[in-house]
């Protein structure tokens, strides 16, 4: 559980690294210092620009209630990928050292800093050793679903399986997501791994060698089998990637609902027959309203019983309702801006890739759509673009403000506790409220006024004594701004364009 006393207090979001005099943007830089240690001493500097806000001359106030008698979802948790080789470059493949690897995957997933607890692995499907693509464990496909069926284990898995070890020792608890893009070429209707096509023996599917769905099936199994031999227990298994598009040029396979009912009828019982704890997903489609479309299909056709949990993306369309997944969670599982340059800030231009924009998507996800977990794409890259919460330049890295959105609810909002009911009676403060598994409460309050908020907070159900308040914002990174003993009712001060999280014990 979050511990204040250990939490890592950031101030200001330009920061000069000592060793180095490397100026850095929203977050931390390191490099190894002439007697090879490694320092995180930080000078802060004036932030030069940011959204604005302003003092009114007079006071805004809202009321919060909190009640813990109307109870919601069962929280996952935040998380990242490492999928098309990218995990590589977190561990080394692009100059980070040693050292450095460790405290990147710290800043992921230790739940005093960034507090993830989901890594989503790439089932590859990749005939071969192909730079930015996940092997197969099935190097040579037979020419029939009859086999022979070699499976080879490299105990590298293109990265992702020390991403996952490391990701593990810095949260023990974390929940491993192993999902397909794409089931090998030879039991596709098209002969190969990109290019979409459907898997053989689903309805509609032609050219094909004969019904591949059992081999398939038996192949995401035999990859959860590699992951237990190294330890690993894998929580989720996922078959599909975005089988409403086929983007031509890379590990695809495109599905809807009947024909997911056609595949999953397979592999719900083979996977639960092998691995009685895990859960199976359903369908990772591209966005919320073309989840909703599949889960409507899967359903009737016969099979709602053959899914644990709705597995969507944010790229073309927004949660604004519950799911239709009769009960079951669903988690957002892949989405990043994408569409421009590294971008770390909180909230200073307004687009889409700032840390104030995905602590409210976070929020209607959760709040909209009963949303249990929100991944974001890949976890630390070597890159220039916005599609990591990590940036990574050889030997040095640099936190976007998009980790701190997701710290300032799931370094408090722990996996396993369940949202509980809350509501502002203004239309720009936003608030959720979880209560974890040891009686803790988390309470976000989402400020997106440009001017600061006098918000009286009552309390439903629960008795904390004490809220530890930590404020994210242009200038602050979930820092610890200050604690007051409780009761049922307290007042406090939300600033502009923040959030403030209020942890209750």
């Amino acid at each position: 559980m979050f511990d204040p006393r250990k939490a890592i207090r950031a101030g200001r979001r330009r920061y000069i690294c000592c060793t180095c005099m490397q100026y850095c943007l929203a977050g931390w830089c390191s490099s190894a210092s002439t007697s090879g240690m490694e320092t995180l001493v930080v000078v802060a500097l004036a932030t030069g620009a940011s959204a604005w806000t302003y003092a009114t001359n007079m006071t805004y106030s809202a009321t919060i209630t909190v009640d813990a008698s109307q109870k919601y979802q069962t929280m996952i948790g935040g998380g990242c990928s490492g999928a098309f080789g990218i995990a590589c470059q977190q561990f080394g493949s692009v100059g980070l050292s040693p050292a450095n690897q460790e405290i990147v995957t710290q800043i992921l997933f230790d739940e005093n800093i960034g507090g993830l607890s989901i890594v989503r692995n790439d089932i590859g499907s990749t005939p071969g050793v192909v730079r930015g693509d996940v092997a197969s464990i099935l190097r040579v496909c037979p020419p029939t679903p009859a086999g022979p069926f070699n499976y080879v284990w490299d105990g590298n898995d293109t990265c992702q399986l020390q991403l996952t070890k490391t990701a593990l020792k810095y949260n023990p608890n974390a929940y491993v997501y192993a999902d397909a893009w794409s089931a090998p070429g030879c039991m596709k209707t098209v002969g190969t791994e990109d290019n979409g096509g459907l898997i053989c023996g689903v309805r509609g599917s032609s050219n094909c060698s004969g019904d591949w769905r059992q081999a398939y099936a038996d192949y995401l199994v035999q990859y959860v089998k590699f992951y237990e031999q190294e330890g690993i227990e894998v929580s989720l298994l996922g078959a599909y990637n975005e089988p409403d598009f086929n983007p031509v040029t890379y590990a695809s396979m495109e599905s809807d609902g009947y024909q997911a009912k056609d595949f999953l009828e397979v592999l719900y019982p083979t996977a639960k027959a092998a691995f009685p704890n895990i859960s199976v997903a359903c369908c990772d489609a591209t966005g919320a309203r073309q989840e909703r479309n599949i889960l409507y299909e899967l359903e009737q056709a016969g099979g709602a019983d053959l899914f644990d949990v709705a597995t969507w993306h944010n790229y073309q369309s927004n949660p604004e309702r519950p799911f239709n997944s009769n009960g079951k969670p669903n988690m957002m599982t892949e989405w990043a801006d994408g569409s421009g340059p590294w971008n770390a800030y909180w909230d200073v231009t307004g687009q889409l890739a700032e840390g104030f924009q995905w602590a409210m998507y976070m929020h209607n996800a959760f709040v909209n759509s009963d949303t249990s977990g929100y991944t974001h794409w890949w976890c630390a890259q070597n890159t220039t673009g916005d599609n990591a919460l990590i940036r990574l330049n050889h030997d040095s890295y640099f936190v976007s403000a998009r980790l701190w959105a997701f710290a300032s609810y799931f370094r408090f909002a722990r996996p396993g506790s369940v949202r509980i009911e809350a509501s502002s009676n203004v239309e720009n403060v936003y608030v959720s409220a979880y209560v974890n598994t040891n009686g803790t409460v988390a309470i976000p309050v989402i400020n997106e006024a440009h001017f600061p908020y006098q918000v009286t907070i009552n309390l439903n159900g629960i008795s904390p004594t004490t809220a530890t308040a930590y404020l994210t914002d242009n200038d602050h990174n979930v820092t610890m701004v200050g604690q007051m003993q409780i009761g049922r009712t307290f007042q406090v001060t939300v600033e502009p364009r923040a959030v403030k999280t209020f942890f209750l014990s």
